[in-house]
């Protein structure tokens, strides 16, 4: 092989590989910021507020009335604290799957570059460990900041029992819910994924048999 063709080689092998580095990041992007974040966010429709519809339904219980707008505030700052971990999310995928494509040789020409399922084994594991030590981080505004969703006249055993209703809610139901829709969310992500790296291992292979510089590769 010519020094010309290998340089042509080396060159189209660069392109390939930093195109699915950009596909990871891209697919990361859409995962985090679209899917993850949108279960975190407050809900469009008030009904679809576990959190609030919590809140509330215990005041009804214990008979007493909330201040709504602080309730949201808190609420707010409660979601602010999680969605913090999104920055995250995205290095520990990027990183850990970057680090699969970069150890990928490509050494004959009908080599190329793949993400197989397993990959996303520890990746998810990481971020589902994270997504648990965000919540009970964040558990802590509920319990400190709650004071000016009650009125004075509240006793501090009913605000005490409503809190506590509350995280066990938090750190149970919710803490349920959001992992096993944050896992459906990545599974998708995942399965497209591999499924555009493949069509971008098919298209390298096409080129890398139809171009008269690369037929003699091996």
């Amino acid at each position: 092989m010519s020094r010309n063709t290998e340089s042509i080689k080396m060159q189209h092998i660069n392109n390939y590989r930093n195109a699915i580095l950009e596909i990871i990041k891209n697919n990361t992007d859409g995962l985090v910021d679209q899917d993850i974040s949108s279960l975190i966010k407050k809900p469009p429709l008030d009904s679809m507020d576990t959190l609030k519809t919590k809140f509330l339904s215990l005041a009804k219980e214990y008979k007493v009335v909330l201040n709504t707008e602080s309730l949201d505030s808190l609420l707010d700052q409660y979601r602010d604290g999680l969605l913090k971990i999104c920055d995250e999310i995205k290095k520990i995928r990027i990183d850990e799957l970057s680090k699969v494509i970069q150890n990928c040789k490509l050494e004959k020409s009908k080599d190329i570059l793949k993400i197989n399922k397993k990959d996303f084994d520890l990746i998810h594991k990481s971020i589902l460990a994270l997504v648990r030590e965000e919540i009970l981080e964040n558990n802590k505004i509920i319990k400190n900041q709650s004071n000016p969703v009650f009125s004075n006249d509240i006793g501090n055993d009913i605000k005490n029992n409503i809190i506590s209703d509350v995280l066990k809610y938090a750190n149970e139901n919710y803490y349920k819910q959001l992992i096993d829709n944050i896992k459906v969310k990545m599974v998708v992500k995942d399965n497209t994924l591999i499924n555009i790296i493949k069509e971008q291992g098919d298209r390298y292979l096409f080129t890398i048999k139809n171009s008269r510089l690369f037929q003699d590769l091996d």
